[in-house]
């Protein structure tokens, strides 16, 4: 594994235990944490897909590309796509925990109530 990649892996592991505990925690003392997941998980995606273009440039090649473009503008942008998703990358380490927080919040909210309901 690269560096950068294991560097990358342990911020996602990190992240998730912080703001996973920091949900619960905070949930006790004020019950609205969630508006404030649910905008920094909105703001976060919405970052991260209009700083990517919309994913337009992903697994592009040059023939996909329209003909009005010249071959060093077609170069240019799948070369611009490929940095913008590598150096968007940190987002997904803040993202995809607030995922996982109401992952376990819907668990701990609705599953396992159910799951109690079966066995008592």
């Amino acid at each position: 594994m690269k560096p950068e990649t294991k560097k990358l892996a342990i911020s996602l592991l990190i992240n998730s235990i912080l703001l996973v505990v920091l949900y619960f925690v905070a949930a006790k003392k004020f019950p609205y944490i969630w508006v404030i997941y649910l905008a920094a998980g909105a703001g976060l995606g919405l970052y991260y897909v209009i700083y990517n273009k919309g994913f337009s440039g992903k697994g592009v090649t040059p023939d996909m590309l329209p003909s009005t473009m010249s071959l060093a503008e077609k170069e240019a942008f799948i070369e611009d796509s490929r940095k913008r998703l590598h150096n968007s990358r940190w987002v997904l380490t803040l993202l995809v925990p607030i995922l996982i927080t109401f992952m376990l919040d819907m668990m701990y909210l609705y599953l396992f109530p159910y799951v109690e309901a079966i066995f008592s």
